[in-house]
């Protein structure tokens, strides 16, 4: 069994809370992998976000614009976690 399948294979194993991204015209792997993992992850914290037209990188050999606006959605996942989790 290849690593990737094995991988995808344990996708109903994430429980933890988890962001994943992906452009839509990545040409390394597929946004279909991270759609898998969204649907196929057992986490009742998940998120997915697809930009449309964006690579790979999403942040470094993008617009100046277009990484913002991933680092923006980044640190707002990341400050909603820390709120819903954080010490009350």
């Amino acid at each position: 069994m290849s690593e990737a399948y094995y991988i995808q294979d344990n996708f109903s194993k994430v429980t933890a809370p988890f962001l994943t991204v992906h452009g839509t015209a990545d040409g390394v792997t597929c946004p279909t992998s991270s759609q898998l993992l969204y649907e196929k992850a057992s986490s009742e914290d998940k998120t997915l976000k697809l930009y449309e037209g964006m690579y790979h990188s999403l942040i470094q050999g993008e617009p100046d614009e277009n990484a913002n606006i991933v680092l923006g959605d980044m640190r707002e996942w990341i400050d909603e976690r820390v709120k819903r989790y954080g010490p009350k």
